[in-house]
């Protein structure tokens, strides 16, 4: 029965999340999972660089096509139900497995422990924020908690299986596992010699096959992703385009943003010698996990705080440990109520909520022959997959240097140099029936916009700073 209590309130707060939050994030939450489900689902929408250079796999967007395509069949695929249907489902599988493996900590948590990681869990403003988010980082989070479920609960086969999967579809979650996977081996010496255990390769291998055969099916050639991912991002470090950090950043920054106040007792848990016999060596297997990955990310140039979302369970758990030896507790608790409930309702209600609130504007009058104009850096907003219409939809591009070519500047920057030229070297643009801004850009072209008949039908609020090119509102419009 408490087991079923805390299924409920792990359902119930992911649930709540999708209504709660409603602001704009990252691109790949749109455009790595939804603008291509839409597309397989739909047969029109675009598709951006990385789904024909093979750095992507098909299957977390063809997940979504199967409610997508049972919302079409019924004829209730409204772009509400579009937007909504796919992060219930995200946000659904986030709780149940958050509460497997709360269920499965309790071979190494006391009960108090336990109560305090499903507060930490629970309370932790940035998994609230993304968990319901049809981000690759939040399917990772999932397959990497089930995995260390099943490791918990001495599932081999699944434990196996969760690693292969994760790793191909997300090839960075492989320092996490590494500490695993060598605990495991060394505790299981006679397994792995059993026929059980072939058993268990035969299956692996067959849904390593499946998948390996829809992907090569997308993309028309066989194709290793996660080849191909590891040497763009790592070999070849061509992520860097998109902006990169210091070595340090995530230790001095994204940590300490992630985690406020429950960075002190998670500090005081890998300061704690005392570990030991078969409990403790679980407890250091998960220190090791958690550094290891933080470790190998912080090689790589580009570093994003979202990079960081799959440990952050583990980081949890591992504070829940020294909480209810403090001292301090409820000062602590203060502490970590103010700080997640502010960070909770500005970044889900308030921050970056523009974008979003002009698409779904603009979704309620723009028709099949309709052009809308995106002038804002690229993949600003989501499209088809909120706007669910086969209009023509234009933004400014971004691509890295694929093709390494000397003074190479993509279509966003040539446009931010000089917004007046690009204009003038592109009268294409006036055809459009709406243009969409931030106000940043406003004074650059609004000669531009008044001499071809634009004229503002909408302004929403998106921030309370300017970001460079991002405004602190987004500006609709509508050529008459």
């Amino acid at each position: 029965m408490r087991n079923l209590k805390f299924l409920c309130l792990f359902l119930l707060t992911r649930l709540s999340s999708v209504l709660v939050v409603q602001t704009w994030f990252v691109p790949d939450e749109y455009w790595q999972s939804l603008e291509v489900s839409h597309r397989l689902s739909f047969g029109y929408g675009y598709l951006t660089w990385e789904w024909f250079e093979g750095i992507r796999s098909i299957i977390y967007p063809a997940v979504f096509c199967i409610p997508y395509k049972i919302l079409a069949y019924l004829d209730l695929d409204s772009r509400q139900a579009l937007i909504y249907v796919p992060r219930v489902i995200q946000a659904l599988f986030s709780g149940w497995v958050e509460w497997s493996f709360m269920k499965e900590t309790k071979s190494v948590l006391n009960g108090s422990q336990v109560s305090w990681f499903v507060l930490l869990e629970l309370g932790n403003y940035f998994l609230y924020y993304v968990t319901s988010r049809t981000l690759a980082n939040t399917l990772e989070m999932n397959l990497i908690l089930l995995g260390i479920s099943n490791f918990l609960s001495q599932c081999k086969g699944s434990f196996l299986l969760c690693v292969m999967i994760s790793c191909y579809i997300r090839p960075t979650s492989a320092p996490i596992w590494l500490p695993f996977l060598l605990h495991f081996f060394q505790q299981e010496k006679r397994w792995i010699f059993s026929k059980t255990f072939l058993k268990v390769v035969l299956k692996c291998s067959l849904v390593l096959g499946t998948v390996l055969g829809l992907d090569s099916w997308w993309y028309g050639k066989l194709v290793l992703v996660p080849v191909q991912f590891l040497l763009f991002n790592v070999v070849n470090d061509l992520s860097q385009f998109y902006g990169e950090h210091s070595w340090h950043w995530y230790f001095t920054n994204a940590l300490p943003s992630l985690m406020g106040p429950t960075l002190i007792p998670l500090v005081f848990t890998f300061s704690n010698k005392k570990t030991s016999n078969f409990i403790g060596s679980k407890v250091i297997t998960v220190q090791l996990s958690a550094l290891l990955y933080i470790l190998c990310h912080s090689f790589v140039g580009h570093k994003e705080i979202r990079f960081l979302t799959p440990i952050i369970p583990l980081l949890n758990f591992l504070a829940a440990i020294k909480l209810q030896t403090l001292k301090w507790r409820k000062t602590f608790l203060v502490l970590f109520c103010t700080w997640n409930i502010s960070l909770m309702w500005y970044l889900s209600v308030r921050h970056q909520r523009g974008v979003l609130d002009a698409t779904n504007f603009i979704g309620l009058f723009v028709n099949p022959e309709d052009k809308v104009l995106y002038l804002m850096p690229c993949h600003s907003t989501p499209l088809y997959s909120h706007l669910h219409v086969n209009a023509s939809l234009q933004f400014l591009t971004c691509p890295p240097n694929l093709q390494h070519l000397k003074h190479y500047i993509d279509e966003a920057d040539r446009f931010y140099e000089n917004p007046s030229k690009w204009l003038v070297d592109n009268p294409s643009w006036a055809l459009a029936k709406y243009v969409v801004i931030f106000d940043a850009l406003l004074d650059s072209i609004s000669s531009h916009l008044d001499s071809n008949g634009f004229h503002l039908i909408r302004n929403f609020f998106h921030a309370d700073m300017d970001q460079g090119r991002v405004g602190r509102r987004v500006l609709v419009f509508k050529r008459e």
